[in-house]
């Protein structure tokens, strides 16, 4: 599991906000502490290094697909996303969403379930007049980071079926169909055993 610090989440999510590329000097938050111009230009280097970032013909950075895959991975889950951001530091569900690019009410439906799940803890912050929810992530959180694997993604066309295996071993058979709005079809559930006669 890569280490990332603030200050890299913050290049990162720059540079994936910009359509240009971004430089050192380019990172600026009044309400943090933004570290200095030659310790900036250190980060975008390590970041480079690490084949996060790219310099174009300008000579700016931009984000690499790996760079994108650190926390906006398009095949992982919301929650998965959210406990690697949540894993470089506790954050709002507003700063989450700010992050992720995620509509508010998803992230913290998202969020809620995790910590049902018991992978973040919340607690109430107060800032100016506001009352924010901030989120830490948990031993547990971490441990789910570390166990993650990759989702695969697979190409199907209509008229392909496919089985949903669940966490008790049973099984959905679904069928791909020509539809944009409900593109699957639902056919029969499938007992253990049925399920394993595909595998």
């Amino acid at each position: 599991m890569p280490d990332f610090d603030y200050v890299d989440l913050e290049i990162l999510y720059q540079a994936r906000k910009s359509k240009s590329g971004i430089s050192p000097e380019m990172i600026t938050q009044p309400d943090v502490f933004t570290p200095g111009v030659w310790e900036l230009a250190d980060k975008f280097a390590n970041l480079q290094e690490k084949n996060l970032l790219s310099k174009n013909e300008e000579g700016l950075f931009e984000i690499t697909k790996e760079g994108m895959n650190a926390f906006w991975h398009i095949e992982s889950p919301l929650w998965l996303n959210l406990l690697k951001l949540l894993y470089v530091k506790p954050l709002s569900d507003v700063e989450c969403s700010k992050y992720l690019g995620e509509p508010i009410p998803a992230v913290q439906q998202a969020l809620e379930m995790i910590r049902k799940k018991g992978y973040v803890m919340m607690s109430d912050l107060r800032k100016e007049t506001k009352l924010l929810k901030l989120y830490d992530i948990l031993p547990e959180g971490v441990e789910q980071l570390r166990d993650a694997r990759p989702s695969r993604l697979l190409i199907a066309k209509s008229g392909d079926k496919f089985i949903v295996e669940l966490d008790n071993g049973e099984g959905v058979l679904y069928e791909v169909i020509d539809d944009l709005v409900n593109p699957l079809r639902m056919i029969m559930t499938l007992s253990e055993e049925q399920v394993k006669k595909y595998k």
